[in-house]
């Protein structure tokens, strides 16, 4: 029994390479998200902390190239915003919203099985943008936005129905980076810095040309 699953993975590994041209892709993803946003505010040295966790969906489309084990794209992913409107003890009416879209560029390694299953790991680097807008009582009070460094990893399955179209099933972890606001309101220092994560859920298909 192990010498023919030795045989079979080393006929597995020639076929593999027998058949390792490039061929172009493309694919499109819905994700759930658990959004992590935490808010760390310093106002004369005085730290409050704050986390706005939502769950929202996604949407992911890519492009790029496969050529045996390994493939590589580029990848746009899109969040819905962030979202939360409170009151607080002083009767305030406060209203945030975090907008955050990324760009990354991907490496994907499949783990090829001679079946049309394909479990896969990958990783990748980019940047992300990030705006965040609060009122108070209809007054704007924050208004910041930047590009940031950002990267992900991902985790998942595939099942080729042939040798154009397959799902997958797949974990991302993505860290967006963060924003950070300094200000001199009426000789006090505020320094605001928010953080931005992402676990996400995705199922998608591909179509390799």
């Amino acid at each position: 029994m192990k010498k023919f699953l030795l045989l079979a993975g080393v006929a597995c590994l020639f076929s593999a390479t027998a058949n390792a041209g490039v061929s172009p892709y493309v694919s499109a993803k819905a994700s759930y998200d658990f959004n992590r946003v935490k808010v760390k505010t310093a106002e004369d040295g005085e730290i409050s902390r704050d986390k706005m966790n939502k769950e929202l969906f996604g949407s992911h489309v890519a492009a790029g190239i496969r050529a045996g084990y390994v493939r590589g794209e580029i990848e746009l992913n899109n969040s819905r915003d962030i979202k939360r409107n409170n009151t607080n003890a002083d009767g305030d009416f406060n209203k945030f919203k975090l907008y955050k879209h990324s760009v990354m560029a991907n490496a994907y390694f499949d783990y090829l099985t001679c079946t049309p299953w394909t479990p896969y790991v990958g990783a990748g680097i980019g940047t992300s943008y990030l705006k965040a807008q609060e009122f108070v009582n209809s007054n704007k009070v924050m208004d910041k936005s930047t590009y940031n460094l950002a990267w992900q990893v991902m985790a998942g399955i595939a099942y080729e129905f042939n040798s154009h179209w397959a799902i997958d099933l797949s974990y991302r972890y993505a860290d967006l980076g963060r924003i950070r606001k300094h200000e001199n309101m009426a000789d006090t220092d505020v320094v605001a810095k928010i953080t931005a994560r992402e676990h996400d859920i995705m199922l998608g298909a591909r179509y390799t040309f």
